[in-house]
Parts: C-alpha cells; structure tokens; sequence
C-alpha cells in the first residue's frame, strides 16, 4: 500500500510539473483611435487594451513601453546606443527634432490606476493593477496619450510631412515563463512583443495616403488608393518611353495640406505589433496572387515618384517572396502584404506584421531588400521569438532563405563583369570575407550574444550572415531533406508563438532523428563553423578580392613617390594585404629614384600571434628603409646623394577589451631603430695641404618603449602616448596627449597636450649637446632633421629655404612659427618643456569663408607653451609664448596648412630681422600626416 501511495505521489508531481511547463502567452487586443496632426507632428490618441492572463501566475503589476521617449532626451538607452555606435546625430539634435509620449491617465476596468518610473529607463513604466489579475482572467486597460514624434532617427519619425509610425503606442512588456521582460527602445536589438488583435482607426488630412498592419476596412479609401494605382500606370507609361524624364525629389510640387480629414479603419488578428506610414506622395500598386492552398491575398506596393523606375518591378519581387518562403517554410496566414519606399535613402529595411518599409538605390538591390523584408514576416512576425535576446533566429533564418533565394532568383544578375581587371576587385561573398577577417582579428562574437552586446559590425556579420551559414552547415549535416521537414514542422508548431532556441533545436531533432546538442553548442563558440580550406599562393595584380578561400593572393602593383633628392621615384609594391587578412604579413616597395640613380624603397613583415581566444595579440615585426635624406654639391659642382637606412625590429601587445563594444584600446610597444647615415667629413692632406671631402656612414641607435591608450568613441575621443626614448648619452621622456570636445551643430575643438624631459646619462657638455641636438625638445614642430626615427615623410628634410623647409611634423611643442636661421632655435631646451594645442572649427554663423564659392575647411589654431630656459633669471623670451592662426586642413588632415597671425614678440623680432621679403608667405608652414592613412580609416568596416 505503502509503494502505491509512493507511487501515486510520483505520478501526480510528474503531471504536475509537465502542466507547470506547458507553453502559454499572454493575449493582449488593441482598439485605437489616433489623429495626425501634421502641422506641429503630434499623434493624439486612446487606447483600449485588453490584457488577458494566460500564465499560471497573479499578476499585481504590469510593466509597459513607453517607447517613444526614448526619443526624449540624450539620457536614454537609445541615445547611448546611438553614441556607441558612432553617431552624435541625435545625441545633439534641437529639442523640436526629439520626440516624446505624455498625457497619459490609466484606468483598469474602469478604475484608476498609478504608475511607477523604471529605475534606469525613462521609456519603461510599470503599471500597478488595483485588484490583482488571477491565471485565466482579463482587464481592459484604457488611456489617452499624446505622442509628439521625432524627426526620422532611427525606424520612427517625419520627414518633410512623411511618417514612420512605429513603436508608438503604450505595450505591455512579454510576460513570459522567465518573468517579465520589459527593454529600452534600441537602434540596434529589436523587440518583443505579445500577440494580439487590433483595430486601429486613423484620423488624418484627407490628401495623405496611408499604409498600415493589417487590412484596410474602408471601401472608399480602397477605391481612391486604386485610383492612386492608376497614378502608377501613367508613371510606367512614361518611364516605357525612349526618352525617360529625371524624377526627382526637386521636380514634385509639395502638395499643400487638406483641412478636411478623414479616418480609415485597419484591422488585424493574430499579430505582435501595428505600423503605419503616411505619405501625400504614394503612388500605389496592387495584385493579387493565390498561394499554393489556392487562397488569394493582396498585396501593395506603396513608393515615391522620384524612385518609380527603381519600383516597376516591385509586385513581381513581391510575389516571388512570398511563394518561395510560402512553400520552403510555411504558407503565409494573412490576407494582405505590404512594402513601402522609405523616404530616408538608408538603403536598408525595417519590418513590421504584414507590412515593411526599406530603400534601394537599384532594382536588384530592391528585390534583394524585398525578399528578406517580407521574409521577416514569416522569422518575427509570425515566429516571433524575443528578437532582444536571440536575433539569429530572426535575422539569421531569413538571411538562409535570402542565399537560397538568390540560387533561384538571382543568379543570372549576379554573373561577373565581362571587364576581368574590374572581377579582381568584385566578390559575391564580401560578407563572408569580412566574417573570415573578424575570425583572424579574433573580434568575431558567439551567434547567442544578444543584440546590445554586438559590435555594429558583428550584429550584421554574426547575426546575419554567420548565422545563416551555420543553418547551410545544419542542413549539410542532417540533410537537406530533414532540413526542410523540420523547418516546416517548426513553422507549423510554433506559429503565432514565441520560440526559443531549444524549442529549434527539438524540432530538428525530432525530424533528423538525431541529437544536435553539439551543433547546437557551436552557436556559444566563437571562430569558423567550418575548418576552412587549406589554401594556395597565388600572384596577382594590384589587389585581388575573388575566391579568397582557395588563395593567399602576393599582390603587385605600380607605385610613385618623390622627394627633393630622390626627385621622382617609380617602383613597385609587393604585398599579401587581403580581405581576410593572415597572421604574416608583408609588403616590399622597391623604388628607382631618377635624381639620384640608385634603389631606395621601404619594406615591412610582421606577424600577429593571438595568445588567446579574444583580441589580444603580440604583432612581431621588421621594418625596413632607404632613401636620400640630403644632396650636398662640393667644389666642383658634382651632386653628392647623403641617405639614409634603418632597420626596425619591434615587438607590440595590444591588450583585450573585455567588453567587445568598447571603443577603448591599450597597447605596449618596444622598438629599436638602427640607422645608418650618410655623413660629410672635411678633411686636409697633411703632405699636399690639399682639401677633400669623404663620406663616411656613421651608425647610430635609439631605443623607444611607448605605452598608449585610445577611445575613438564619436563624442569626445581622446588618446595618449607614454614614451621613453633612450640612446647614446641621453633619454628622453615624453607624454602627448589628445581631447576631441565635440560643438553641438558639428565641428569641434580639437585640444593636445604635451609634457617632455630630456636627461643626459653622462656629463653634460658642448660635445654632448652638440651630438644630442637633434633629439632636443622643440617648441615649435620638428623640421626633418629632428625627425630622428625617420618616421615622417618630409619632401625635403634638410631645407633652409623654399617650400621644403616649412614642413614640420607634430610632435613636442608643435608651435607653427619657425626659427629654423638662427643657432638655436626660439624654444629649444635639453631640459623640459610643455605645450598645450588648441584647433577649433569655425561656427558657421561667423565663418566668413563661407560665403567664398568654394568650401574651404579653415580652422583656427592656437598654441602656448613654455621650456625650463624661459624660467631662468635673464631670459628674454618671456615665460609663456604663444602664436595663433588659421589652418586650412585637406584631405582630412593628411595635409594642414598653417598661417600664423599672432604671435609672441620674440617670434616678431625674429622674423622682422631675420626674413626681410616675402614675410608672410615664408612664415606659412604645413604638415604631412602620412600616419592618418591607415588600415583601420581605409576599411572601418573591420574594427581594426
């Protein structure tokens, strides 16, 4: 009796468990009444939700999003995002472009009810129910709201009296078997939201034309919304002729707005959210297609006049889309879809339930938009899983569907060009590249990271294209057949409900009879999903982009470069720099200089080894070099090359970040530089008495250890250097660093400091100052001569006069003024010295340059400083210099030209007795930034 009892009480906790786990969802119905005031852009709405509990739990609150205000203020989630991300567009936006919901006044069942502020999120509220709500009940919950809208930032907004209507109503959070799970509004991350029904009446100026979730109830605005479909035949008519008209956005007439209004009804069953877009500029296409059940839907296209040709081919792109995932997944439940032209050129897409809004600059990029658009229909809309925390299943499933669709649909389209140096540079799998290239960097993230934690980048390459990858490599391992009988099962299973990756993951275990748990484990690991290919060398010329994954490319191509000693150099440069990039790198750029007849050129190797599974790495590298660095013309008139090579062996630690967002980077870096240069000795002939010149190669070494630390965030981006440089008879310290202060209406202030100590190891003396000079600290910006690494491009570094002498490089004091004629130099010390540089953009309002017919990117740039010497008793030099005066900066600060205006008395005295013509033009300097192009401003896509 005993084991029975035992045994029953088994039975039924096994039963009571298997109930506790069974799925459930809330059910929450929307009735909305909205009115668009287009004048000052405000939604002014009511809202009737009924909010069923369908969990076995009592609910005492519920939380709600109140998305809109994350468009409020820079305090929000969104805002910090959109820094992160790179973009200060709406982080200083004027308060009339931000946006907000308001006037909110809750009633439960008729009773009033309070709220409470999120903790962190000014977009999140939680509603307290005045009477609990038991398992298997409902509550209406009702309130008037007021949304004023924002400018177009991100998928909600206006635009020249065109609006994105989304994420705008108050929605309850998912309440799911993990508890609640209310989220900030993202740019980046989507959402999660509870299926309902909605009824939703518009009110709006009579001249606007209206595309929404769901399906037109209206027969008269179905009847003018088919007369703007005529609108688009006349348009076709046209674009059909020889002689095709340029439609743009400058050649439609604004349609002025209607004081009449008019309100249209949508409904719709069984979906997760309710967009809506309205336009007076919509030209409208309809169709209807059947599905392979026979049942007939309705689909629109709804786009701009201006992109019409671009368009003509939209219903066609439209049914394809929906039969091939109709038939490969699932057959589509509603009656209606879809697309709208977004006015913001964006070129990409957002979706909502039965309807998307997206942009293309070209036909074939519209249908590849309009495949994987309305493709969300079937990954989020109708299986809508928590997009936040598993966007792979939304965006990586689809991205499976868009390859397969381009086999079917878009291959002729993508065939190469016939022009093959054009093919060297043309790729169909860019993407894969670049995910190849992130698994080298070792920057790549796990498909389960969820949307906020992804880089930008890795939430399109992991989320997207990586997860579709891995579903090609399921499909390989259970098969293709298994493959498609599980995706249906799935879609069929878990339609109109929120799966999770484990529910996947039975589904096609179920179909392929096979246990997946380590695949599936393959979605937390970082790194290839597929061993790729052992790969071959190949020679190539230039750059060579196709079939990287059989081929390590050794490139070639023409380069030139010139000198005031070297003249004009023409070479070539050997390199293995690819997208994806290997651990050994190279490049060896031999040049033949027609002024001196002889081989110069630069050379490097290095190699990246990465002693972990994240982004920390030690570069190995060689550096090589050679070129003339001065002619010196002797007594009979020959021209004598002085050059100069060096070897530079180093050793580089870039540190991890341990949050892969993270703009901060930290690296330790030693090298040596051994230099060999030409020098000229003077000599006498003891017997003869005769003069003569030698030119023996003197060597030369300098050790450089430097710490430095970076954060390229967009909103004030600063760096810092550490260096301690020691050599023959001296070290010398040294710290710069720099402060980017952003202006509100673009632009900014641009601030460096710099702090240097120069020490003898020996005893000071003439000798060894004179042996030392050029490695003194300079108040003003180091000519060629100080530039004692050779790490700077000078175009004539031993120049006194004419334009090769007014370069300088930043570093030290960087003062733009030049006292190059005298002995020693305003500002020099073999002691200390410090420096502060300010550039600041000109405001608009007051940059006179504006008004030339040319743009002319002019700064103003300000520098003081001081140096031990000026301290001293006597000194005449006063304590703080100072000379300030405009830049004009080209190629984004590749070359800066200055021209001082004001500047301490010292520098006038100089330039009054020392430069007695042409004053003003020889007192302008400029700078050579050859280190601004770099490898991660080239291709930014990588993260580098």
């Amino acid at each position: 009796m005993k084991k029975f009892i035992f045994l029953l009480i088994i039975v039924w906790c096994n039963t009571k468990i298997k109930a506790q786990q069974a799925y459930w969802q809330q059910q929450v119905d929307f009735k909305i009444n909205v009115t668009l005031n287009d004048v000052n852009n405000t939604l002014a709405a009511v809202a009737d939700i009924t909010y069923t509990n369908n969990s076995p739990d009592t609910l005492f609150y519920i939380w709600f999003h109140l998305w809109p205000n994350a468009y409020k203020n820079d305090r929000t989630a969104f805002s910090d995002q959109m820094l992160e991300n790179g973009s200060t567009q709406f982080y200083f936006s004027e308060e009339n472009k931000k946006g907000y919901i308001n006037q909110l006044n809750f009633k439960v069942d008729n009773e009033n009810a309070f709220t409470e502020d999120h903790p962190q999120h000014q977009d999140i509220i939680k509603l307290l129910l005045p009477t609990p709500l038991p398992p298997n009940k409902a509550v209406v919950i009702s309130t008037p709201f007021l949304v004023k809208l924002p400018y177009h930032f991100s998928r909600s907004g206006h635009l020249n009296q065109q609006y994105q209507i989304a994420q705008w109503y108050p929605k309850p959070a998912v309440y799911d078997n993990k508890g609640w799970q209310p989220m900030p509004y993202l740019d980046q991350g989507e959402f999660y939201n509870n299926f309902g029904n909605y009824d939703v009446q518009i009110t709006l100026p009579e001249n606007y034309v209206v595309a929404a979730t769901g399906e037109l109830q209206n027969q008269s605005e179905v009847l003018w919304l088919n007369n703007k479909s005529l609108e688009s035949i006349k348009i076709q008519t046209i674009l059909s002729t020889k002689k095709k008209p340029k439609i743009t956005t400058n050649n439609i007439k604004p349609i002025p707005s209607s004081p009449i209004t008019k309100t249209i009804r949508y409904t719709q069953n069984n979906v997760h959210d309710f967009a809506w877009f309205a336009s007076k500029n919509y030209i409208v296409k309809s169709q209807a297609i059947e599905l392979p059940s026979k049942r007939l839907i309705n689909t629109f296209a709804f786009y701009l006049p201006q992109n019409a040709a671009i368009w003509q081919n939209s219903m066609q792109h439209i049914k394809n889309a929906i039969l091939t995932k109709s038939n490969w997944v699932g057959e589509y439940p509603y009656n209606v879809v879809s697309v709208v032209d977004n006015p913001v050129n964006i070129q990409s897409g957002m979706e909502y339930p039965t309807i998307t809004l997206l942009s293309a600059i070209d036909n074939t990029e519209l249908e590849e938009l309009i495949n994987h658009e309305v493709g969300h229909n079937w990954f989020c809309g109708i299986l809508a899983t928590n997009e936040r925390e598993y966007p792979w299943m939304d965006e990586g499933m689809n991205t499976y569907y868009d390859l397969k669709y381009k086999q079917a649909f878009l291959n002729e389209k993508s065939k190469p060009s016939t022009n093959k140096f054009a093919n060297k540079f043309v790729t169909n799998d860019i993407d894969e590249q670049i995910l190849q290239a992130f698994y080298n960097l070792k920057k790549d993230q796990p498909i389960n990271t969820v949307s906020q934690n992804f880089t930008q980048i890795n939430y399109n390459q992991i989320a997207y294209t990586k997860a579709a990858l891995w579903l090609q490599a399921l499909e390989l391992h259970i098969g293709t057949a298994n493959f498609n009988a599980g995706m249906q099962a799935y879609f069929k299973q878990w339609k109109f409900k929120h799966p999770t990756p484990l529910d996947y993951k039975l589904i096609m275990e179920q179909a392929s009879k096979t246990n997946l748990s380590t695949f599936f484990d393959a979605l937390a690991a970082k790194g290839n999903i597929i061993q790729p290919e052992t790969k071959r060398v190949k020679l190539t010329a230039i750059l060579n982009l196709t079939e990287t994954k059989k081929y390590h490319y050794i490139s070639a191509m023409p380069i030139v470069g010139y000198n005031m000693y070297d003249k004009f150099m023409l070479g070539a440069a050997i390199h293995n720099f690819n997208i994806p990039g290997s651990k050994l790198q190279f490049v060896a750029a031999p040049l033949y200089a027609a002024g001196t007849n002889t081989f110069s050129g630069v050379g490097n190797v290095a190699y990246n080894f990465y002693p972990t599974k994240n982004d920390s790495k030690f570069i190995f590298s060689l550096g090589v070099a050679k070129f003339t660095a001065d002619n010196f013309k002797d007594t009979i008139g020959a021209n004598n090359a002085l050059g100069f090579s060096k070897i530079v062996p180093s050793i580089k630690y870039q540190f991890a970040n341990t949050y892969a967002r993270s703009n901060l980077k930290k690296y330790i870096q030693l090298k040596t530089f051994f230099i060999k240069e030409t020098d000229i000795l003077f000599n006498k002939d003891v017997v003869t008495g005769k003069d003569y010149i030698t030119y023996p190669l003197a060597n030369r070494y300098l050790n450089q250890l430097e710490f430095g630390i970076e954060n390229h965030r967009i909103l004030y981006p600063y760096n810092g250097i550490l260096q301690a440089e020691q050599g023959n008879g001296f070290i010398r310290l040294n710290f710069t660093g720099n402060y980017y202060f952003n202006y509100a209406k673009g632009g900014g202030l641009a601030v460096r400091f710099f702090v240097g100590k120069f020490m003898y190891t020996g005893d000071k003396s003439f000798t060894t100052q004179f042996a030392t000079d050029r490695y003194h600290l300079n108040l003003t910006g180091a000519n060629g001569r100080e530039d004692y690494t050779y790490q700077n491009y000078f175009i004539g570094r031993n120049e006194f006069e004419g334009l090769g002498s007014q370069q300088l490089m930043n570093r030290d004091g960087f003062f733009k003024v030049r006292t190059n004629l005298l002995s020693n130099k305003i500002g020099k010390t073999d002691h200390w010295l410090s420096a502060v540089n300010m550039v600041t953009d000109i405001p608009k309002a007051i940059n006179i340059f504006n008004a030339l017919p040319v743009k002319l990117p002019v700064k103003i740039f300000v520098d003081i400083g001081t140096y031990a010497e000026a301290w001293q008793k006597g000194s005449t030099t006063g304590r703080f210099l100072y000379d300030a005066g405009l830049q004009l900066s080209l190629f984004k600060n590749i070359i800066n030209i200055y021209v001082p205006i004001l500047y301490s008395k010292v520098y006038a005295d100089y330039f009054k007795s020392t430069i007695t013509e042409k004053r003003f033009q020889k007192n302008i300097s400029f700078n050579v930034n050859i280190k601004q192009i770099s490898a991660s401003k080239l291709f930014p896509f990588l993260g580098l």
